[in-house]
């Protein structure tokens, strides 16, 4: 299993890449980091989130779900319409 801290600094480098492909209007590419971004969300709310925690993963996963609404916008709707767009988290 990765390590959470691993995840985490995956998801912020995923948005970081989403940043400077958008900034070059690769929309292709945009996609398909956005959806490499919301597996790797995906993994770290799949980890046992330490106490206190919840409110941390359902932040990440609200601001990940503007980014993507965000993208879809500018893109022209280039992103994965199946994405997930509630910010809820899933674990309890």
């Amino acid at each position: 299993m990765i390590a959470r801290d691993t995840l985490i600094g995956g998801v912020l480098a995923a948005t970081d890449k989403l940043v400077r492909q958008a900034e070059q209007g690769d929309w292709a590419s945009v996609a398909k980091t956005a959806q490499q971004r919301r597996a790797i969300l995906e993994a770290l709310a799949n980890h046992a989130a330490p106490a206190g925690e919840h409110d941390f993963l359902k932040a990440l996963r609200a601001a990940v779900a503007e980014s993507d609404r965000a993208l879809g916008v500018m893109g022209g709707g280039a992103q994965d319409p199946s994405a997930r767009q509630d910010g809820l988290c899933t674990k309890a």
